[in-house]
């Protein structure tokens, strides 16, 4: 299957490469893109939600299955080391940085964070971690 059918399933769907998209996770009120999509080439589709939304949740939320991303039988293909563009990763958690942004130069104002601020902030942190991580594999 082509990434055509999962895509038209998607909203505010960007492309950022060849084979390489982002959109908004239908799986959570995604206002602003945090899911990569990326069509292998060999009928894989692949795709990650920083905020933390699972692949059968997403695939749920757009009524398919697994079978939308996986080929029966795969060629033989060579191994893909990182199937991630950085690029394609910084773009998805543009939005993450922009509120570690703003909760610190609210700090430097010497403005005390509300719990939720605070954890936001944390949260935030930690998807631009987990986005490194998938970068740099």
């Amino acid at each position: 299957m082509s990434a055509d059918l999962i895509l038209s399933k998607l909203s505010k769907v960007r492309r950022t490469g060849e084979g390489r998209w982002i959109a908004c996770c239908p799986a959570h009120d995604d206002r602003s893109p945090s899911m990569t999509i990326r069509d292998m080439g060999d009928g894989r589709i692949l795709m990650h939600c920083f905020s933390g939304c699972a692949v059968e949740n997403i695939l749920g939320a757009i009524g398919l299955d697994f079978d939308a991303l996986f080929p029966e039988r795969l060629p033989d293909s060579q191994p893909v080391r990182n199937p991630w563009n950085a690029r394609d990763v910084l773009e998805a958690v543009s939005h993450e940085l922009t509120v570690i942004g703003v909760g610190a130069a609210d700090l430097m104002r010497g403005k005390r964070l509300e719990k939720d601020e605070y954890a936001r902030m944390l949260t935030a942190i930690n998807r631009v971690q987990t986005a490194k991580e998938m970068a740099c594999q």
